[in-house]
């Protein structure tokens, strides 16, 4: 029987409804509070790391693929047992549907759609050479334009405040601080590994890769953004881990911690306790051995 690793220096998370999910190398913990008010947690521990871990680029798209499944499965457990429901876990068949799905939206309306929506614009312009910053351009204000009318909606504003609760009881993990609420008020919302983080950081990336790629008809404009997609990905995710070293590069990340602010709101206590109950659930993965049972 293997011994279980040493705590984790860092840990990922995302909010779900009416709570949070926290991953760490070993799994990911989600706690939800029920209608009655009660902390419910569930555990899904991890066998083994990806192979693809190992190399640069390409872990950043298998961590993409474990995040959205991952995130998926606790956003459907999440919102039956907020219902008030008796949760069941979805079928393989059905996650890889919902997660294919959403996958397909984001690359519809963030990639595909900016790069046709930019068209009209580049025609106006004389020189070609600005056509991946027009398209950035449009992608940012879509994506801009796309938060702030979701953030109208009353779920997604609770939504919201457990994404703040989540980025707070993480940083409170970093530093080493007490996992108490009183703690919590100190650290503010944003956080450099953000999931919001990651769609800038990808937008800002793609602009550039785009750019060298050149201009291109119609057809070859799609296929080159979908062909890219996954090197995009694993980009941004080498950029965001050199920026969340700290360092200097930090300076760089300002904007995507500024964007955060039509992402996360401040939360209230009781949603606190909730991230922090999720970050224990967390962290107890890896007082288990490895072929322990949550």
């Amino acid at each position: 029987m293997a011994s279980a690793p040493s705590v984790p220096t860092t840990l990922g998370g995302q909010a779900v409804v009416e709570g949070v999910m926290i991953r760490g190398p070993r799994g990911a913990a989600v706690c939800v509070r029920n209608p009655d008010g009660e902390i419910i947690c569930q555990r899904h521990p991890v066998q083994a790391s990806s192979s693809l871990s190992r190399f640069p680029i390409l872990r950043g798209v298998a961590a993409l693929g474990d995040s959205l499944s991952q995130g998926m499965r606790a956003m459907i457990w999440s919102a039956q047992v907020a219902a008030g429901q008796e949760p069941e876990e979805p079928s393989a068949a059905s996650l890889r549907a919902t997660t294919g799905l959403s996958l397909g939206f984001v690359s519809a309306f963030f990639m595909l759609a900016p790069a046709l929506a930019s068209r009209r614009l580049e025609r106006r312009v004389p020189s070609r050479r600005f056509g991946g910053l027009i398209e950035g351009l449009t992608r940012v204000g879509m994506l801009v334009g796309y938060l702030r009318a979701i953030g109208r909606f009353p779920q997604a504003q609770r939504l919201f405040q457990y994404h703040g609760a989540e980025h707070r009881a993480i940083q409170a993990f970093e530093a080493g601080d007490d996992l108490v609420v009183d703690e919590l008020h100190k650290y503010p919302n944003a956080h450099i590994r953000c999931g919001t983080s990651f769609l800038l950081t990808t937008t800002i990336i793609s602009s550039v890769v785009y750019a060298a790629v050149g201009a291109k008809s119609i057809g070859g404009r799609l296929l080159t953004r979908i062909v890219l997609m996954p090197v995009i990905a694993g980009l941004s995710y080498e950029a965001i881990r050199l920026g969340s070293s700290g360092g200097p590069l930090q300076v760089l990340f300002r904007p995507n911690m500024m964007l955060q602010s039509l992402t996360t709101s401040d939360p209230d206590e009781g949603q606190m306790e909730v991230a922090l109950a999720a970050v224990k659930e967390a962290l107890v993965l890896h007082a288990e051995p490895l072929n322990g049972s949550a």
